[in-house]
């Protein structure tokens, strides 16, 4: 905790701010550890105080450390006023992102002359680098989803609905260890694997088609994203030369990613192989993005992405091509940038197929 705020405090240092406000849960949990449900840090240049409400007065003393813990008894703007005038932050960052209008104009009536300074989510920056014990939580993240997915597989049957094999794949993850499904669980069989993201219907799955599944566990607060595009039955020809080339496409994107190249180049070159086939008019969505204590969070990797892929960097590598009243595929794994390439976490087997 002490190196992730120094590397917030280096930040703090180039807008000469007294003190940051952070109040999204990711970065609350990120820089304390605290992972109750209200939470507000304030970090001055050498203190640090951690402010929650009586329903956490234990958990939070627990959690943290280097803290001055506060319980409050008043709305939380009140007592965050008068933290900064007692230490005389004057210039004060808070995140654009979480805070609202109402929350902002509340926390300005309180506070007399403290400036307050809309800020970029730096917490979000740092966290797209993750040390190691956030890769080992990762990592376990992924085992749990790996190994549900290997258990639920074994259970589709025919008559079973989207939505029951969904929630099947969901409680395989909860009985290893998932805290909670990471997002909330795609599964879409035959024209409506054609939608990236589908509902799970009431419908039963499809046979002789493609079917898609996009899921994640939740491992002490750490996530995974997976899909897998799986053949049930015999799919058509034109499905299966779909999937091989979209199982291609996700490999050599894999196999291209590099420490220090632009995270746009990646999703450019997924384009540019797209491309090759003719096929660059059903993408729908970029490349990937990173993952950690939220599903979606730096880097994005898309064209419009400014970011710089770095060692230790955890992406999703997830190429998909969607044609409607037809079917789609995606084929996504969890992706360790290293200084020597990409390195899959995921270690499910892409090529399934199953028989009702």
């Amino acid at each position: 905790m002490k190196k992730r705020i120094a590397r917030l405090r280096d930040k703090m240092r180039e807008l000469s701010l007294d003190a940051y406000l952070v109040t999204s849960y990711e970065n609350y949990r990120y820089f304390s550890g605290f992972c109750g449900s209200n939470c507000t840090l304030i970090i001055g240049g050498d203190t640090c105080f951690a402010l929650t409400d009586g329903r956490y007065d234990i958990q939070i003393k627990e959690q943290t450390d280097g803290f001055e813990t506060v319980i409050i008894s008043r709305p939380m703007h009140e007592h965050i006023a008068e933290i900064l005038s007692e230490n005389f932050f004057l210039r004060v960052g808070y995140e654009t992102h979480k805070m609202t209008d109402f929350e902002l104009r509340n926390l300005k009536a309180a506070s007399g002359d403290t400036e307050y300074v809309p800020c970029d989510d730096f917490g979000e920056e740092i966290r797209s680098i993750k040390d190691k014990g956030e890769i080992d939580a990762i990592r376990r993240a992924v085992r749990c989803s790996d190994d549900a997915f290997a258990a639920f597989v074994k259970t589709v049957s025919r008559g079973m609905t989207e939505r029951e094999s969904a929630a099947r794949l969901e409680y395989e993850m909860a009985l290893r260890g998932s805290r909670a499904a990471a997002f909330d669980t795609i599964a879409a069989s035959g024209i409506r694997s054609a939608m990236p993201h589908a509902e799970p219907s009431a419908s039963p799955i499809e046979d002789n088609c493609l079917m898609t599944f996009d899921f994640g566990a939740t491992v002490n607060g750490y996530m995974s994203d997976i899909t897998r595009t799986i053949h049930i039955g015999t799919p058509s020809k034109q499905l299966c030369e779909l999937w091989e080339l979209v199982f291609d496409v996700q490999q050599k994107c894999i196999a291209h990613i590099q420490c220090g190249m632009r995270a746009s180049e990646l999703d450019e070159y997924q384009c540019s192989l797209f491309a090759d086939h003719g096929m660059e008019k059903y993408i729908m969505h970029s490349l990937g993005h990173g993952v950690g204590l939220a599903i979606h969070e730096a880097p994005t990797v898309s064209r419009r992405s400014h970011a710089t892929l770095s060692e230790n960097m955890i992406i999703t590598v997830e190429p998909g091509l969607y044609i409607k009243d037809v079917g789609g595929c995606r084929i996504e794994d969890t992706v360790l940038i290293t200084k020597n390439g990409g390195v899959a976490l995921t270690q499910s087997p892409h090529r399934i197929n199953i028989t009702l």
